[in-house]
Formats: structure tokens, sequence, C-alpha cells
């Protein structure tokens, strides 16, 4: 199966699909990051939509509002980091308890925009998707049916008691999916060095109304020359995603704790939003050969990073 992440990228499906020779054996080698070693934790990215405080459901909207006016806000160093400990700890087995809800909050100009991390309801949804990714011998490994059941039970009670709330967050341990970056243009990156023992920050922010038109552009053009369907269903489920959200939303994508396992250099090197877009640009315009490069070169950059996942 043709991958954003699998070598060759899209252009080497494309190309399979006119009938094109597979353009990869005569490829440059791609650079890869250099790991920094840090073992004994995962790094998380993160793709967050950030919605007006006027466009959640009523009683959504009156919590967060008092939270907002109680000067409840932490900043989103601190609440990220506490989040990716607890997570830590629940993978490790240790009894992890209840917390308020928080947020990360985002003002611009009169307008408060809110991204909840709704950390239970992400917990939930990441164990049913994992439990529904691999085949049942694999998965009784890490969680029970059972459990899994009563995950399930819970995300049903909590879609009846908040109907219209969904995760404003999606996760990827170890990269960035490669879809992510069809959201952004490079002039919307920005880099922070490290400093008073925080770590480098790399992010991308942009309006919904952008976000929405670039990924239903990529979409355009996977539909007309991919015959992956499982890879085209990817991005419009990205898509769809969008959609369920308030037009004047904001969306980000926040490297988050990626950026201490990759060396500042290679941060300020890392171009991928541009090289998706001028990867889908050659494709579109029937440059097999470019667009495979392209992907090939940002796959082999993640690679070694994922690569990671498996040793820790």
């Amino acid at each position: 199966m043709t991958s954003w992440t699998g070598p060759g990228g899209i252009a080497a499906g494309a190309a399979g699909a006119v009938g094109g020779t597979h353009p990869k054996a005569n490829l440059p080698q791609a650079h890869t990051y250099t790991l920094l070693t840090m073992k004994g934790h995962a790094f998380t990215a993160y793709l967050r939509v950030y919605q007006p405080l006027a466009a959640f459901p009523p009683r959504e909207r009156v919590e967060w509002a008092a939270y907002v006016e109680a000067g409840q806000v932490l900043p989103a160093s601190l609440l990220v980091g506490r989040e990716e400990r607890r997570g830590l700890a629940r993978a490790l087995g240790l009894t992890v308890g209840a917390e308020r809800e928080d947020a990360l909050v985002e003002r611009v100009g009169d307008v408060v925009f809110l991204c909840p991390l709704h950390t239970e309801l992400r917990t939930l949804q990441s164990l049913v998707a994992f439990r529904s990714s691999v085949p049942d011998e694999v998965a009784d490994a890490f969680v029970s049916a059972g459990d899994v059941e009563k995950a399930e039970q819970t995300l049903e009670r909590w879609e009846s008691e908040r109907p219209g709330s969904r995760s404003h967050i999606q996760q990827a341990a170890w990269h960035v999916p490669l879809p992510w970056f069809a959201l952004f243009d490079d002039a919307e990156r920005r880099v922070a060095a490290p400093s008073s023992g925080q770590a480098a920050r790399l992010t991308y922010r942009t309006s919904m109304a952008k976000a929405r038109r670039r990924v239903s552009r990529a979409v355009s053009i996977l539909q007309e020359l991919m015959d992956d369907a499982e890879m085209v269903i990817s991005v419009e489920e990205l898509r769809a995603w969008l959609h369920s959200f308030d037009p004047d939303s904001l969306v980000q994508l926040d490297y988050g704790g990626l950026t201490r396992a990759i060396p500042f250099e290679d941060l300020v090197a890392d171009h991928s939003a541009a090289e998706v877009w001028e990867a889908l640009g050659a494709l579109e315009t029937g440059d097999l050969d470019r667009s495979s490069e392209l992907y090939r070169t940002l796959s082999e950059r993640w690679s070694a990073l994922r690569g990671r996942e498996a040793s820790n």
C-alpha cells in the first residue's frame, strides 16, 4: 500500500496507477534527522483546533467562559507537559487521579479561542481505535475486550451528555503525519529556540478557511491521480474533521515533544509543509519523478524518528 509516510510516497502510487515506472531506484539519498538520545519517553506532535468561545454549544460555552473569567488558564507549556506526564504514567500502568478539564486559550484581538484538552475523551477514543486497528491476538496483549467495551460505553455516555462535543486535538507519536502539513503554508511556520529550560518549538498556525481550502485541493489532486483508496480516505477524513468545527476557528500544528528528540538545527532546516505542497504540485502537473523524489525525502526524514517508537 502506498502511503504518505511510506517509501516513494504518493507519487510512486500515482506512477503505478498511470502505468509509469517506479522512479525511486535512482533517487539521491535523503537527509534524515540526527536524533538526540532520550530513552524511556514518547514524543508527541499535535494538530489542534482553537474554536471561538462563542461557537461552543451553550452548556460548554458557559463552562469555558467561567474558566477564562476566573483566571484559571495555565500556560500551554505547563498544560501539555502535565498531560504528557500523565499519559506516560497511564502507559506504565500507574494510577492517575481525575483532574478538572483544562483548555489551551488564545486571544486574537477581542476574540477568545479555546482548544479543550478533553484528555479522557481522547484516551478513550485512542483505546477504541487501537483495538479495532490490530488483530485480536495482538490487541489482547495490551488491552482486553472488556476494557474496550467499557470505553465504548463511556464514549456513548459522553456524547449523550455533551451533544456536539468532539475532540479538538489529533495527536501522533514520534512523527508528524504528512497529511497534516497539507493544511499549512511555509509562511505560517514559526520556530523558537530553546530557552530558560524550555524546549524549542516548531509550530504552524492558519485560519480554518485556509486549512479547508488547502485540504480540499489536496483531496482533489489525490482523488484524480491516486488509486489507493485508503490514502484518499485518510485525507478525506481529515477534511471532514475540520468541517466539524466553526469556520472562524484557528488550526495549529505543534511539533510538541518531538522538539526534544530533534536537534534545533534540524528543526530550523525543516520545511516539511513547503515540501508536501511542492510534491502535490508536481503530482498535479504530471511530474511524477519530482513528486516521488520529494515524498521519498520526506518519508526518510521521518522514518528514523518513527523507528524510535518501537524501541521505547
